[in-house]
């Protein structure tokens, strides 16, 4: 068996065995993370036959900025990104990481609308227009699911512990 050993940081000339490519300064395909959202996305560089830079993110190939420089380019094009709405929001939504609950999203053809349903709640059912709007909106029914139920001394169909962490996220301690 072969190990290559080499000092940190690699020399350019050796820069295909980096234990992490994509960090050279010369790759053309870079992932990178915003640190704020930890919004996930890649940029694509490329030199151009006069010598400047295209770059391009792979999640939004409408998205192509040219510069002199590699850096800049990239750095461009991930502002312009970052800039856009987040199609995967709804993925670090309160009801999305929660187990307290299950709810199933479709998204509905004929209404043009993600429909969600919460199982737990007797298949209770709202919609919106984005996936984030859908789940605001099955946050807002459960709020008034519980409250209801609470004023009216009714048993809501939940184990004691789902049920303390649904109201936890739904802010209703």
């Amino acid at each position: 068996m072969l190990r290559l050993r080499f000092k940190n940081p690699v020399p350019r000339h050796l820069a295909r065995h980096a234990p992490f490519p994509q960090l050279h300064t010369e790759q053309p395909l870079k992932s990178r993370i915003e640190p704020e959202t930890a919004r996930r996305f890649q940029v694509v560089s490329l030199r151009q036959a006069d010598g400047s830079f295209v770059a391009s993110v792979v999640e939004a190939p409408e998205i192509l900025v040219y510069d002199r420089s590699r850096k800049a380019a990239e750095n461009r094009a991930a502002r312009k990104y970052l800039k856009t709405p987040d199609p995967h929001a709804y993925r670090q939504h309160p009801l999305a990481t929660t187990k307290a609950v299950t709810i199933d999203m479709e998204y509905d053809e004929d209404a043009r609308a993600f429909v969600t349903f919460v199982k737990e709640f007797h298949r209770m059912s709202t919609f919106g227009e984005t996936e984030s709007t859908a789940l605001d909106r099955t946050a807002e029914m459960i709020r008034g699911y519980v409250k209801s139920m609470e004023a009216n001394q009714k048993k809501i169909p939940l184990a004691a512990v789902k049920l303390a962490e649904l109201k936890r996220i739904m802010g209703l301690d």
